[in-house]
């Protein structure tokens, strides 16, 4: 992976800070986007991707996350399937590498799974029309609730096949089988959902894991 690479996010509360996910100098849509994260929490450095901007040497391009939002809904405009194509900045800089992790309201509002797995593929669809040439990292679902578990593996399931659809430079980062599972996860937020400053760096791992392995793929099977 090259240092200096632009990271775009999609993403609900958990990607989340004031002043970056609602940052209208980067992106003018992003303006009104509600945030869970502020400074009042904790840094931004201290979030998963201000983490990973650090140890990866990457550049925030846009944060486009939406606190409350729904992957799902293609009617409402805070949803991530209409959010998609809103990750290059105002002057046109595009993502070189781009995180969607989206789905935990989805899974908590019960929207039926295959109304989920149609507007994940159509995003990662509408992402691989817009950034050609961005690495997109798709994060699933913690198991981060017993109640939940089944629901949970289900649309883990249409991630992880939405993923495969949309080919090439796709990747599933796998949270759930990660070591933030059961009731790790829950020990580590601050309300049962949003990740603290312990949860933000394991989540950060994951992910810096799975972008290093699949950068050093594509680098190993350059011709």
């Amino acid at each position: 992976m090259q240092k200096g690479k632009k990271l775009s996010i999609l993403g609900d509360s958990v990607s989340t800070y004031y002043g970056y996910s609602n940052n209208k100098e980067a992106n003018a849509s992003t303006a009104y986007n509600p945030c869970f994260y502020t400074k009042r929490l904790f840094p931004w450095k201290e979030t998963y991707w201000g983490i990973l901007l650090k140890e990866l040497s990457l550049t925030l391009c846009v944060n486009n996350s939406w606190s409350g939002g729904n992957l799902s809904g293609r009617d409402n405009q805070s949803s991530g399937v209409n959010r998609a194509s809103e990750l290059s900045t105002n002057s046109g800089e595009k993502p070189d590498i781009i995180i969607v992790f989206m789905g935990l309201n989805d899974l908590g509002r019960n929207v039926d799974d295959e109304v989920f797995y149609a507007d994940y593929l159509y995003t990662l669809l509408t992402i691989k029309e817009k950034y050609p040439h961005a690495e997109v990292f798709c994060v699933n679902m913690p198991d981060r609730d017993a109640g939940f578990r089944i629901r949970t593996l289900l649309f883990n399931r249409r991630i992880e096949e939405a993923v495969h659809i949309a080919g090439e430079s796709f990747f599933l980062v796998d949270l759930y089988n990660s070591k933030l599972n059961n009731d790790v996860f829950y020990m580590n937020t601050l309300d049962g959902l949003h990740p603290d400053q312990d949860g933000m760096r394991m989540i950060a791992e994951v992910i810096k894991e799975a972008m290093i392995e699949n950068a050093k793929f594509k680098m190993s099977h350059r011709d």
